[in-house]
């Protein structure tokens, strides 16, 4: 289990709202606004998202599937990617080890951490 967080530190959060999936917003990150198409695929039982840059709708991922503990759009970055890095994360202590109906947008939030360039 890797230590993310260190104790007592604010940590930024994407909200969902899984009443509205299939549903699109916009937000913004470090100097860019992004849009988000959060959607449940019903035959592989996960939620994916789509990101693109909002002014331009320039499309950057397309159904990124989104998996506990894992950042999202990781193999495709590049420097249209100046966000944060985003990680599906449960930091309440529960066990939580998979996103689902139940707990996405409650329980496990998108988290953002700041990118460590290398």
């Amino acid at each position: 289990m890797l230590q993310l967080i260190e104790l007592g530190a604010e940590v930024e959060y994407i909200d969902i709202d899984t009443s509205k999936i299939p549903y699109t917003f916009n937000i913004k990150l470090t100097d860019k606004t992004y849009s988000f198409t959060v959607r449940y695929n019903d035959v592989g039982g996960f939620f994916t998202i789509d990101l693109s840059v909002a002014n331009t709708g320039e499309v950057l991922a397309y159904a990124d599937p989104v998996r506990y503990g894992r950042p999202m759009f990781g193999p495709i970055e590049d420097e249209r990617f100046p966000l944060p890095v985003i990680i599906p994360l449960c930091l309440t202590g529960d066990e939580v080890d998979e996103v689902t109906w139940e707990n996405f947008g409650k329980q496990v939030k998108l988290y953002l951490y700041e990118r460590r360039s290398e």
